[in-house]
């Protein structure tokens, strides 16, 4: 078993999430989202899909995650980013919900250290910082921060602190053990506690 940055998952697991998610998607455009059973909240959801998965192959994990968001992607494309589409929250922009994924994507991605270029990889932490600002204001934990190219300025307790992206990133995913850094972890645990 492959660990991944994902506490108690391995990188098997993180595919087997991201096949959940896709079923979630289907049952979005399927019309079937009252049959999915999300007891136990968004947590009890994605530790039943990454259960029911671990007694499948790795390849057949990944064969099923490919075949699931080829279909959500192609049905996507028919409905077009300016269509909308159901969701547990009601009627939804798609071009948001392709922005949530694709944070959901770059978060996991990080869990299982998919490399990337330096250049690549500044231009993704951007558009994450950018699009993680938005999110949490959606979600109604609005942060106190302002992006400026490659730092963010993040207000706490009265008191500004200058992050670089990455571990701003860390900082809103609560995922500090993405960190090289110790001394960056230390302080992503201390601004998330």
């Amino acid at each position: 078993m492959v660990r991944s940055h994902c506490r108690g998952w391995s990188v098997k697991d993180i595919v087997a999430h991201l096949s959940t998610d896709e079923v979630y998607n289907q049952a979005c455009l399927d019309g079937t989202l009252r049959q999915l059973p999300f007891s136990g909240g968004l947590n009890g959801w994605n530790g039943r899909g990454v259960r029911i998965r671990r007694g499948m192959s790795p390849l057949e994990t990944l064969q099923e995650w490919d075949a699931r968001q080829e279909r959500v992607r192609r049905a996507w494309g028919a409905i077009g980013v300016s269509g909308r589409i159901p969701t547990s929250v009601g009627p939804y922009p798609l071009r948001l919900q392709v922005w949530h994924l694709a944070q959901e994507y770059a978060i996991h991605a990080d869990d299982i250290e998919v490399p990337m270029s330096a250049r690549d990889r500044q231009a993704q932490l951007r558009w994450r910082a950018a699009f993680g600002l938005f999110a949490a204001v959606e979600y109604g934990e609005p942060v106190d921060a302002q992006l400026d190219a490659n730092r963010v300025r993040v207000r706490r307790a009265g008191r500004d602190i200058d992050l670089d992206l990455e571990t701003f990133i860390a900082y809103l995913t609560n995922r500090p053990q993405q960190l090289k850094d110790a001394s960056q972890r230390a302080l992503v645990r201390r601004l998330v506690a």
